[in-house]
Order: structure tokens, then C-alpha cells, then sequence
């Protein structure tokens, strides 16, 4: 047993020794494995790190171009102005407003009641008023407005109503809106209504207070009224009188589409685009000051809020006032006195035909006079626009041109089918 045991140990001690003293080529090619397949993986993981960063890169860069950003001190520039070629608009705003659900409610004032107080009114109303700030397309930190007024918050997801002639007719305007404790952010105009004076802004703004409106139709002469906005620049003014006329057409006015309430409420630059409201806290009307002198005192003039809600509530979803036909030119009437003393017939004297109307094609021109249409007459204006509202876009109408010279018995008198056009309110 001591002798087997001694031998397998010292057989064993000899293998011991054997494995030490093998050569170490094995060893150094294994160590060169490890060090090669480590390489590998080091080069792989750097190359997947460097795709990784190029990926976020390129991501990053997509998400900048596609929000349109505006580093513009906060103000948003809008370069496309609402026509029928107004595809795609650059905005730094995810809301689309054709997908928006945002309109105007038309609630009835209280069958029974005294009304509230002008205190009462006035904290009802006034969180719902904005101060509306209009900047020049190119303005910079440095620069002035060139334009102020009012507005009102029709949605609580940020839709605004105030004038058309408070963005100066157009989209190529930046807009800053002021909240009523004094907050600021930009706004993007949606569209504007010429003919009737209205514009819609929409400003990125969640959760914000929501004016009611009443029914115009339910205003009667003698009412109080308050009109609340900004004049001249002093914010969340209130003033009151009473309604000092309905269904007002003012002739010196491009707005013929609008029946205007007329009230003696103090309304001053800056109100244009607030609201005329009534002793219930409601929206009754949207003041503008366009069409009245700064001389003019007591004589005031607010858009009704029906034709506000029908006109805001297509903006909203189209762009533009849909529907309505024009004749594509741009006159005023010859009134009776020039009449007689020009010798001329009574009607619209063609000052400007549009690019896009048949007119010219039909051998109309500018200073040629429309004395009817459809054979009425155009005595005035509302005869004009009362017609064209009973045609669709596409239709032909019937008028008379007269031709005048400066010999009368010059003069000239023929009929043309004129096609009418989309009316965009621009």
C-alpha cells in the first residue's frame, strides 16, 4: 500500500510538474483571442453608439422643421393670407382649426330677472376680454406695434374673436395677446372677414375663461349697455349707456353685410374687438370703431352677435365666410346729387375690376356705371347685395352698363351675363 501510494504520487507530482512547465503559446493565443474579440466588441459598440447618435441627431432636426418653430421673441409671423390656394400654413401651433369643434353658443337672456349689476358684469365678463397687439411681419425686439385692440375668448382651448381691421385686414401681422391679470403669449390669426369686420385668433393656451353670448335679435332701443375693452391702451375699461338704435346700415361703411347696433357707450381706439354686452353678463355685440370719426361723440357701433356666430363659426372651420358670391369689382354708389349735376345715370360706379372676374372679358370697365341687375334697379347698395344673396357661387347674373362720355349723346348702355364669384371677405 506505502509502496503503490508512493508511486502515484510521484507520478503525480511529474504531471504536476509537466502541465506547469508545458510551453505558454497556448496561453499567449489565447490571450490574443480574448483581446481580439474585445477590439470587436469595443469597434462595434462605438459604431452603434455613433448610429445611435446620428439617429437622435436627424430625429431632433425632423422634430424642428416640422413644428415650424418661430424664435421670434414669442411672436408668431403668419405669411399666408386666406384664399382658395391656402393649402398648407406655416405655424408654430398643433392645433388645425378645420378639425376644431370651437363655436359660437347663443344663450337667451333670463325669461324674468332685473339683471346684474355693472360690478356683477364686470367681474363676469371681464377675464374673458384680451388686450390684442399687432406687430409687423418683420418687427423685432425693438420694435412698436403697429396696432392695438381688443378680443374675446370664444373657446377655452384658445380661440379669440375680435375686428378684421384690428390685424389690418390681413395674416401678414404678428400677434401678442394679453390675458386680464397681465400674461402674454402668441397668437395665430386663423382668418378674416372684411365685409363684416371679424377676425379669429388662436392662441396655444388651454383652459382659458369662456365669454357667453346672447341673442342680438332680443336687443331692444332703450336697453343698458356696457361695451368693456382696452382704449388707447388702458386695460379692462368699462363704460355704459344704452341702445340707441338697431338694424343700423351705415352707407359710408365697406361692411354692407352687417345691421349694426347702435349704442352711446362710450367707444373709443382700442375697444375695437371687445364686447357690447348686456345687463345679464351676455355678449350681445362686437364694438368697432372703424367706422366711426374719433370726433364722433356718443355715436357708437357694435356687430350683432348672430352675425358674429355665423360668421366666426365658418372662419373657424373653413378660413374664410363661405358661400356668399360677388361680382368681382369694386364701386361706390353715384348718388342722387351727382347724378344731376354729372348727368349721369343712378347706380355703382366701377372704380377697380378684379383679376379673376369675366368682366373685363365682357367689355366692362372702370367708370362704367351698373344701373341694374336682374332689372332691378340699383338704387343702392342693399338693392345690389340683395340680389347677389339670392345666388350661388357659379351662377350668372344679368346687369346693365352704362357707359358715359363726355358727350352725352355719346353715351352708351348695353347688358352682359357676368359669373359670379367666391366671396372670401378679403
Amino acid at each position: 500500500m506505502d509502496e503503490n501510494y508512493e508511486y502515484n504520487k510521484n507520478n503525480e507530482e511529474k504531471h504536476e510538474i509537466e502541465i506547469n512547465e508545458e510551453p505558454k503559446a497556448d496561453e499567449g493565443m489565447q490571450s490574443s483571442g480574448i483581446d481580439k474579440n474585445l477590439r470587436t466588441f469595443l469597434i462595434s459598440s462605438v459604431v452603434i453608439l455613433i448610429l445611435l447618435l446620428a439617429a437622435l441627431i436627424g430625429y431632433f432636426i425632423y422634430i424642428v422643421n416640422n413644428s415650424n418653430s418661430d424664435l421670434n421673441f414669442g411672436f408668431n409671423s403668419n405669411s399666408s393670407s386666406v384664399d382658395s390656394s391656402s393649402g398648407s400654413e406655416s405655424s408654430n401651433f398643433s392645433s388645425d382649426s378645420s378639425n376644431s369643434d370651437a363655436s359660437i353658443v347663443i344663450d337667451e337672456s333670463p325669461a324674468e330677472g332685473v339683471g346684474m349689476s355693472a360690478e356683477e358684469v364686470y367681474d363676469k365678463v371681464s377675464p374673458t376680454v384680451v388686450g390684442v397687439v399687432v406687430y409687423d411681419s418683420e418687427a423685432n425686439i425693438i420694435s412698436d406695434p403697429k396696432g392695438q385692440g381688443s378680443g374675446i375668448i370664444i373657446s377655452s382651448d384658445g380661440y379669440i374673436v375680435t375686428n378684421s381691421h384690428v390685424i389690418g385686414d390681413s395674416k401678414q401681422s404678428n400677434v401678442k395677446i394679453v390675458l386680464s391679470g397681465g400674461e402674454e403669449f402668441p397668437g395665430k390669426i386663423v382668418g378674416y372677414d372684411t365685409k363684416t369686420d371679424l377676425a379669429v385668433i388662436k392662441a396655444e393656451k388651454k383652459d382659458l375663461p369662456v365669454a357667453t353670448f346672447g341673442n342680438s335679435d332680443n336687443v331692444r332701443i332703450g336697453q343698458w349697455a356696457l361695451a368693456l375693452g382696452n382704449p388707447i391702451g388702458l386695460t379692462n375699461s368699462l363704460t355704459r349707456g344704452t341702445i340707441s338704435a338697431i338694424n343700423r346700415s351705415l352707407s359710408s361703411s365697406k361692411q354692407h353685410f352687417v345691421k349694426y347696433i347702435q349704442t352711446d357707450a362710450a367707444i373709443n381706439p382700442g375697444n375695437s374687438g371687445g364686447p357690447l354686452l348686456n345687463m345679464y353678463g351676455q355678449v350681445i355685440g362686437i364694438t368697432s370703431t372703424k367706422i366711426v370719426g374719433n370726433v364722433v361723440e356718443g355715436v357708437g357701433f357694435a356687430i350683432p352677435s348672430n352675425t358674429v356666430k355665423s360668421v366666426v363659426d365658418d372662419i373657424i372651420s373653413k378660413g374664410y365666410v363661405s358661400g356668399r358670391v360677388k361680382l368681382g369689382l369694386t364701386g361706390k354708389m353715384v348718388s342722387h346729387y351727382q347724378s344731376q349735376i354729372y348727368n349721369v345715370p343712378i347706380g355703382m360706379i366701377i372704380s377697380e375690376i378684379n383679376k379673376d372676374s369675366d368682366l373685363t372679358a365682357n367689355g366692362v370697365q372702370v367708370g362704367d356705371i351698373i344701373t341694374k341687375i336682374n332689372d332691378s334697379n340699383i338704387t343702392d347698395l342693399e338693392v345690389l347685395y340683395s340680389e347677389l344673396a339670392k345666388c350661388k357661387v357659379g351662377d350668372s347674373v344679368k346687369i346693365n352698363v352704362y357707359r358715359p362720355a363726355t358727350n352725352r349723346s355719346n353715351s352708351s348702355t348695353f347688358d352682359v351675363n357676368v359669373k359670379l364669384l367666391e366671396d372670401k371677405g378679403e
